[in-house]
């Protein structure tokens, strides 16, 4: 009679045991994003193109010089789900001359119309408006950098990163500085747009035959609280994380 009753219940377990394991796996996989792991890609490296001219810099891309350059578009979220990809697509092209560097952004809003852009005083925190952030790590040392920010309405915001403190925090902002560099915004059918001139004396940056910067890349989407990084998009991390930028040839 014992064995009778133990050969049964090892055929209940046999039979419900992958039923188990089947519905468990398919709970996990129904997780939320925050559960999923943060993909880690190495370092992110971006390549500015040389022109004999600037582009013009009215605020949108129509300037046919920014199609010689590569779009910069893989931005992850930092913040809500911490590595997802962006919900919203970016774009960033690079070029160069001999005295500047410039940035044409194009922030794609499936609801243009709900773009938040109020502040139009410079050197004020655009926490509470769309805004995207540039950081440029002109001595490629990974300990400071500078900061240029922008809001759709082509407000600015600057700052500078002293020194980088410790493994999991950035540096020390001092928004006392105020960098020389020009910039225009417009919003769009399909976003808002930027363009953005900084010049080489503003970075304090000499001539050199084979350049590597520190570069990051952050755009903030007010209305879903969502923070969007090219690079440093874990949550211990973000813009003002030197060490953890991509590179800029």
């Amino acid at each position: 009679m014992g064995n009778a009753r133990h050969n049964c219940f090892s055929r209940f377990l046999r039979f419900t045991f992958p039923i188990s394991v089947l519905l468990l796996s398919q709970r996990v996989a129904s997780l939320p994003n925050t559960t999923r792991p943060v993909p880690d890609e190495g370092t992110r490296i971006a390549e500015a193109v040389r022109v004999d001219h600037a582009p013009k810099l009215d605020g949108t891309l129509d300037d046919l010089l920014w199609q010689s350059a590569k779009p910069i578009t893989d931005f992850r979220q930092k913040e809500p789900f911490e590595g997802q990809p962006a919900t919203e697509k970016t774009e960033v092209r690079i070029l160069y001359t001999r005295k500047a560097v410039y940035f044409g952004i194009h922030c794609y809003d499936s609801e243009p119309s709900r773009i938040i852009a109020t502040e139009l005083r410079r050197d004020v925190s655009q926490d509470l408006d769309d805004h995207f952030e540039i950081l440029i790590d002109s001595n490629h040392n990974r300990r400071g950098g500078y900061v240029f920010e922008i809001n759709p309405l082509g407000t600015q915001s600057d700052g500078l990163i002293v020194e980088e403190q410790g493994a999991t925090d950035g540096g020390d902002f001092d928004r006392g500085w105020d960098g020389v560099w020009t910039s225009e915004a417009r919003i769009t059918a399909d976003g808002w747009t930027a363009t953005i001139e900084i010049p080489f004396m503003t970075l304090n940056f000499t001539k050199s035959n084979s350049v590597i910067w520190g570069l990051n890349l952050m755009r903030f989407i007010r209305r879903k609280n969502e923070e969007d990084l090219w690079s440093a998009y874990r949550r211990t991390f973000g813009i003002t994380k030197v060490s953890e930028a991509g590179e800029l040839t």
